[in-house]
């Protein structure tokens, strides 16, 4: 077993905003764990008691694994949908365990754009902002023997205006079944990892010579934002919230001035009263090993984008009245200490929250943590996914 250092008071600290009641400042972060059914996509009932361990204080925040809106935006096997009100039936007894925890609890809306593969897109070619495909081979992660598991990415088909707007009408979609069906606090909107939504961000994927791409940042942001505007429109600004990864180096992403086109991404945001933004931190994502499916998939150094002069803090500075999440590789101090600097209000955990349901406690009282596995990050079935004890337990 591994250990942080106690926490400063600062994660102990309780938040409050127009959209968060939080008794304190440890988030559970989005974390894919691929136990859906593979067909239907209806989330497994034993997710009722995964979530639930993981509220083990009331006025806690979660935030659910990725639940894409559509099939066509399924990017790996045995992932949760929202596409139906079947889907968002299934949902709710995961929020009433939540709820009866006294926890605060989000969907994020997934669509993974030009990282789905046809076998996972009911046949059909990826969306994506331009026909521009990823290099080399999907991995499914668990989805059966390894050979088996890897699938070449193939051209993706540009999305023409109308199809940008069906996919906005996705979201908004999705939103509604989230809090209206499902019984969801709110939703975030994942626009971060190279997913449909980055893709139109980034200047080196987006080269549409139309209103929705280009040089122009406007342009690239446009679809994104029409996005969170739908959703607003469908669950209220305080129900909404956007996730970015400014910094991301996998799966393509790659603008050529990151600082200047999500200062403007945040900036729109930042208007719009908004529960929270959620940020990747720099030396996450230029840096670590243990990002999001880096098991099987290389991540690769981008000339220019070294890690020392590299910060949210411009992003922060924009975010003068929404609340910030911080994510990225955190333990007790480092999130403290963002929190204490004011770069982050708030700080999600993924990995040891797999392993540690009781996380909180253990960083507010700097218990010793039981190590992740991540040969169980992705598999179906209970193993390393349930059953997990609680400090007191041992």
């Amino acid at each position: 077993m591994g250990s942080f250092t106690p926490s400063p008071p600062a994660l102990q600290t309780p938040f409050t905003s127009p959209a968060l009641s939080l008794t304190h400042r440890v988030v559970l972060a989005p974390m894919t764990r691929m136990r859906a059914s593979n067909t239907t996509g209806l989330i497994n009932p034993t997710a009722a008691t995964y979530y639930a361990e993981r509220t083990t204080q009331p006025g806690a925040l979660l935030i659910s694994e990725g639940t894409t809106i559509h099939p066509r935006g399924k990017g790996f096997p045995r992932t949760p949908g929202l596409w139906t009100d079947a889907h968002a039936q299934a949902w709710e007894p995961i929020t009433d365990a939540v709820h009866a925890r006294g926890g605060t609890f989000f969907a994020q809306l997934w669509h993974v754009g030009r990282v789905a593969v046809p076998s996972l897109s009911d046949g059909q070619p990826p969306l994506s902002s331009t026909t521009a495909h990823l290099p080399g081979y999907h991995v499914s992660f668990g989805a059966g023997p390894e050979e088996a598991e890897r699938e070449a990415y193939v051209p993706s088909h540009a999305m023409t205006v109308s199809e940008i707007k069906e996919v906005v009408a996705q979201f908004a979609a999705a939103a509604r079944r989230a809090i209206e069906i499902a019984g969801f606090d709110g939703v975030e909107i994942h626009a971060a990892n190279g997913y449909l939504l980055d893709c139109f961000v980034h200047d080196n994927i987006n080269t549409r010579g139309d209103e929705y791409g280009g040089p122009a940042v406007e342009n690239r942001l446009r679809f994104p934002l029409e996005v969170v505007d739908a959703v607003v429109r469908a669950v209220g600004a305080r129900r909404t919230a956007v996730r970015l990864a400014p910094f991301h180096v996998l799966q393509g992403t790659g603008d050529s001035d990151r600082v200047a086109t999500f200062g403007a991404f945040a900036a729109a945001l930042e208007a719009k009263g908004l529960a929270y933004v959620h940020l990747v931190e720099p030396r996450y994502d230029l840096g670590s090993k243990e990002g999001a499916f880096s098991g099987c998939i290389a991540r690769e150094k981008v000339d220019g984008e070294g890690m020392g002069d590299r910060t949210i803090w411009p992003f922060r500075r924009i975010l003068k009245t929404t609340p910030v999440i911080g994510a990225g590789g955190y333990d007790a101090v480092s999130a403290a200490q963002a929190i204490e600097e004011g770069r982050i209000d708030l700080a999600a955990f993924g990995r040891y929250f797999t392993s540690n349901p009781d996380l909180p406690e253990r960083l507010f009282k700097g218990l010793p943590l039981t190590k992740y596995h991540r040969p169980t990050f992705y598999t179906s079935g209970e193993e390393g996914y349930l059953g997990w004890p609680q400090w007191s337990e041992k």
